[in-house]
């Protein structure tokens, strides 16, 4: 892991980790196990792996963690975008409701804190992304959570191994299904293809140029909070009952997925937008509640105002529409339109960089 610095002293350490959320573009839901597998199996699919694309993009997520001299464990916690606090010594399920992410990660390392006598731990967070909003806010928040406590223990843990250490806490913790390209994105950034099997997922960059798809790309709030664990679920429960037609589906989308990384990679920003949408034509039916009046009303009113074509992020059922323009000097009119359907415009910059040290 790269890093810049943090400030010690004999009885404190302290760092600040930042990590960005990110875009799904294609392959969503394929990434939660063993659904990989299980596609590739019923389809033949093994020479054409089961893929998932996404961008990260610059709305963060943070963590500040300060470790002091102590033998005892003492927690506080501190979330400025919720603007709520707590404090405590035990880490029971009734301590620190709001703070469930934040628990399990102090909980994950209170053993090594107290044998280092550093057990007196202040988590601050702070979030970017809307709560709910489908751009994997909740796992970027885990990964700088990770990543911050492994620096300041003084190891060095592969970023595979700590995304799936993520994965599974999160899992574990909110207690649904956690796909893991999300940690992917927010611990190594840039565009990426995440590569999904039986036995686990790799991870490479795509090379494109991600700032001239940023200038295409119009991401927007629908002001839904969506619950994506309800809708993996549905989708998961009918691929694991046999549902021939929902299989059909996500291995249509999953055939989506080495088009676009090809149209990325070729800067073909109109096929790009074609794809999205034929993502989304086919996700939009894979379960009920994955697209509501909101999302329909706010995608029908970017394609009139000239979008070429988009998708729901994450698992739908709310949260954040992106929407793709052929011509950047059409985004302008684009988000315009989106604002008067009340959708709130969001910051898509891309983030070359997963996990970054201040």
């Amino acid at each position: 892991m790269a890093g810049t610095s943090s400030s010690q002293s004999p009885a404190t350490l302290s760092c600040t980790v930042h990590a960005p959320t990110r875009i799904d573009l294609a392959g969503g839901t394929l990434d939660i196990w063993p659904l990989a597998a299980i596609l590739q199996d019923k389809f033949e699919l093994w020479n054409a792996p089961i893929e998932t694309v996404n961008l990260a993009i610059q709305l963060n997520a943070e963590a500040k963690i300060t470790l002091r001299h102590s033998r005892e464990l003492h927690w506080t916690f501190n979330d400025k975008s919720l603007g709520r606090s707590a404090a405590g010594q035990t880490l029971q399920q009734k301590d620190a409701a709001d703070f469930i992410l934040q628990r399990a990660v102090t909980r994950l390392y209170t053993p090594q804190l107290i044998d280092k006598g550093l057990a007196d731990v202040t988590i601050e967070t702070n979030a970017q992304a809307p709560r709910g909003s489908g751009l994997g806010g909740s796992s970027s928040l885990v990964i700088a959570m990770l990543a911050g406590m492994e620096k300041l223990l003084g190891r060095s843990t592969e970023g595979s191994d700590l995304c799936r250490t993520a994965q599974t806490l999160e899992a574990g913790v909110l207690g649904n299904l956690a796909g893991n390209q999300d940690h992917f994105a927010a611990f190594f950034g840039g565009l990426q293809s995440v590569k999904h099997s039986a036995f686990g997922s790799t991870t490479s960059h795509i090379s494109s140029d991600l700032e001239a798809l940023s200038r295409h790309l119009v991401l927007a709030h629908s002001g839904q909070q969506h619950f994506s664990a309800f809708n993996n679920w549905l989708v998961l429960e009918k691929v694991l009952t046999g549902d021939v037609a929902v299989l059909e589906r996500c291995a249509a989308i999953a055939r989506i997925v080495p088009d676009m990384k090809r149209e990325l990679q070729n800067q073909n920003w109109p096929a790009v937008a074609k794809l999205l949408s034929a993502e989304w034509d086919i996700r939009r039916t894979l379960a009920a509640g994955i697209v509501t009046p909101v999302l329909e009303s706010l995608y029908a009113a970017a394609l009139r105002a000239g979008a070429a074509g988009g998708k729901v992020c994450g698992a739908g059922g709310g949260g954040v529409l992106v929407m793709m323009v052929e011509n950047p000097a059409q985004k302008a009119t684009v988000e315009q339109a989106l604002r008067a359907a009340g959708g709130e415009v969001l910051n898509c910059a891309p983030s070359h960089r997963g996990v970054v040290y201040s």
